[in-house]
């Protein structure tokens, strides 16, 4: 610029926000920060006369000017910055979309208030304003057709402020830009809670954590340095009349491709509500004005491994690694597609378990075609086989036909994989995981390789009648998948017995699943777990009860919303996750006039499941069958009390008055009177609670289960 402007930067101790300070000093400006330091940060400060040169005497210098910080809320502006500035660049609001839905209020003072300051500030000098706008108003989320300004507080809360911007600028008669950010990346990125998702990438890289990505991690995002951002909101401000200054790369990664360049073990959770698919990215009037992008994003990580070196952790180098044995391992699905409860059990094992002592192989199937066919997964190397769909939803597992086929290819299939990898890497022994699922690839290699040892897992939660009905086209195959094992490691007494009766006659090793690690080591504050109160609308005279396993009809979650027609309207029942009778359960509630007691999450991940546990009062699972009932253990842990019906493998941790409540499976009735009966007797309650949570510790410990599969399993037989 030719011309010195005194410039207002809101939020100009933050990370766009100190870069633009620092261009527009150096470009000779006089320029206020006000920022409340929510997110900002006194590091982002421009050191004082940063630009002079040497011949310039501080306090003489009038072409180079300090930053004058002042910090403030932005709904005060009119008292912080009582001078009349020639242009405001409106950039200090909340901007975290995740984070939002948990903080609401905090995300309408700073981004609807505080903006509303600004505007009326605006009004009355009558300067140009630069407002840093939403680039998720643009986009949508593919799942459900959710629009991206719809969702969450902040990305509604930015859009309606955009619209109200050209509302005052056309009021008014006041001369604006508004300007749309795509994911900034750069020097003095936050890399916490609040951070950018490439310094958080960043900084997993340089202490050896794993990347931990929502769904396959396979939403694409157009990442922008932020010179280039800090380019663009300079000709925005010098040149920039009216909306929609997009201020975007031209190449778009997704969060796989992004996780890769930087390297490292890869982790995949469960999309969140704020999960973006899609990202519409026009940035054709900023280039009118002459924008060029100057940088790329493998560039900039390119320069990072370069020039930085990650510390010293223990993590294996699996590439010179001699492990003293290996094992296949059988399973139809594994991580980052759906699965049920035995693919974590997968998982907490062999992660407990040092490569050095046991390498673990794993053939799958694919599902997801935007999966890589090979990819190492913690102590595994997952191969997948069979067909896929890009990011397929959980309904078309079982109505795609391409899908479908996948499940009965696999038997066959998945053993001709095992075959081959077995002549290159020479397994000490194989691993079905579940009979039905995984036991007939496994009995098929064990035709072909007799010598190797064949670990069969029990872990079916069907019915075992169900299982053995559908499996009777293939009964002789699926038969063997129990006769031919060398061992059988069961999680129930009830699934040990089932071992005999298939005509299994050797040794049957009883290892039991654990609770959730979540669950049982307190991995949340009380802070977290109000919060997830707040989202969920629960209120102090509320009693919520609880299930946090698949919605299929073995479960009786149809028992337990007929059971609410029984209780007052106090209590709400909360269905975590997802399955086939979604839509049925829905529809039962709505027909018996308590669908706004029932709340629908929706597929939660894992790794914070136990939020909704915690933040509830009563587990209830009047299950029709269980192999053991995960979920119920790791509510255990968590000091739930647990009304449940006792089938199945259930009975060996669920004893009536002692550990828990029972009740019959499919009575509504008796179900609601166990409730009442919990809840009027609380000194009851926590007495019981107590004694399952130190059942729970004594047994349901993952690291006790991995070291008694190591010694009393793999060790035994893979000799």
């Amino acid at each position: 610029m030719a011309d010195s402007k005194l410039i207002l930067v809101t939020g100009g101790a933050g990370f766009i926000g100190g870069h633009l300070c620092e261009r527009l000093v150096k470009d000779g400006h006089r320029v206020i920060s006000l920022d409340n330091y929510f997110t900002g940060s006194r590091e982002n400060h421009v050191p004082a006369r940063a630009f002079c040169t040497a011949e310039c005497s501080p306090g003489v210098c009038k072409t180079h000017r300090d930053v004058d910080y002042r910090e403030g809320h932005t709904k005060d502006i009119e008292r912080h910055i009582p001078e009349t500035p020639d242009l405001i660049y409106h950039l200090g609001e909340y901007s975290r979309v995740r984070h939002s839905l948990a903080e609401p209020a905090v995300t309408f003072d700073l981004n609807i208030d505080g903006t509303l300051g600004v505007l009326e500030y605006w009004r009355e000098k009558r300067c140009k304003l630069i407002y840093a706008g939403s680039s998720t108003k643009f986009a949508y989320r593919i799942e459900d057709g959710v629009a991206g300004k719809d969702l969450a507080p902040y990305t509604w809360a930015k859009s309606s402020m955009s619209d109200l911007v050209v509302q005052y600028a056309r009021w008014f008669e006041l001369p604006y830009a508004i300007t749309y950010f795509y994911n900034v990346y750069g020097p003095r990125e936050r890399g916490d809670q609040y951070g950018t998702v490439i310094e958080i990438l960043h900084q997993n890289w340089l202490h050896g954590l794993p990347h931990r990505l929502a769904g396959a991690g396979n939403q694409k995002r157009p990442f922008t340095h932020v010179m280039d951002t800090v380019d663009g909101i300079v000709l925005a401000g010098e040149r920039g009349e009216g909306d929609e200054y997009g201020i975007c790369a031209a190449e778009a990664y997704s969060l796989l491709d992004v996780a890769r360049m930087f390297g490292g073990h890869l982790e995949y959770s469960s999309p969140t509500k704020s999960t973006r698919s899609v990202e519409a990215v026009d940035s054709t009037k900023i280039r009118a004005l002459g924008w060029e992008q100057k940088h790329t994003l493998p560039e900039y990580v390119a320069d990072i491994k370069h020039n930085e070196t990650p510390m010293k952790t223990n993590a294996t180098d699996f590439a010179t690694l001699r492990p003293k044995k290996r094992v296949l391992i059988f399973s139809l699905v594994y991580y980052p597609n759906f699965h049920g409860g035995a693919e974590p059990a997968i998982k907490e094992i062999t992660d407990r378990i040092a490569p050095e002592d046991i390498e673990f192989h794993m053939v799958t199937c694919l599902w997801n075609s935007n999966l890589p066919r090979t990819e190492r997964y913690g102590n595994i190397l997952v191969h997948r086989i069979g067909f896929g769909l890009p990011d397929p939803r959980f309904e078309d597992y079982g109505k795609k036909f391409i899908l479908k086929s996948n499940k009965y290819l696999f038997q066959i299939f998945g053993a001709l994989k095992g075959l081959s990898l077995n002549a290159r890497y020479h397994y000490d022994g194989i691993w079905a995981m579940m009979a039905h699922s995984a036991g007939i690839p496994a009995a098929l290699f064990k035709i072909f390789s007799p010598r190797t040892p064949y670990v069969l897992t029990l872990q079916e939660g069907d019915p075992k009648e169900h299982v053995e009905k559908v499996m009777r086209p293939v009964w002789p195959l699926f038969k063997r998948a129990f006769t031919s094992a060398t061992m059988v490691q069961s999680i129930s007494n009830y699934l040990s017995q089932w071992a005999h009766e298939m005509g299994y006659a050797g040794e049957i090793v009883l290892v039991k699943n654990g609770a959730n690690p979540n669950d049982l080591k307190q991995a949340f504050s009380q802070v977290e777990i109000d919060e997830m109160k707040k989202e969920l609308g629960k209120k102090e005279s509320e009693i919520y009860l609880v299930n946090t396993s698949r919605l299929v009809h073995q479960k009786g979650f149809d028992t337990v919303i007929e059971a609410l027609t029984h209780l007052p309207d106090t209590i709400k029942f909360v269905a975590v996750g997802d399955g086939e009778d979604e839509a049925k359960l829905k529809d039962l509630a709505k027909k018996l006039g308590v669908r706004d007691r029932v709340i629908f999450t929706g597929r939660v991940d894992r790794s914070v499941v136990t939020l909704y546990r915690k933040a509830s009062d009563i587990f209830v699972a009047p299950s029709r069958s269980e192999g053991l009932g995960n979920a119920f253990i790791s509510a255990l842990a968590s000091r739930l009390p647990l009304v449940t019906s006792g089938v199945g493998g259930i009975a060996d941790y669920a004893v009536n008055g002692e550990t828990a409540w029972l009740v019959s499976p499919d009575d509504p009735k008796a179900l609601a009177e166990k409730i009442q009966e919990v809840i009027a007797n609380p000194e009851k309650a926590h007495e019981i609670s107590e004694r399952a949570r130190a059942m729970v510790e004594r047994d349901y410990d993952w690291d006790k289960i991995a070291v008694q599969m190591q010694k009393k399993v793999f060790d035994k037989v893979c000799v």
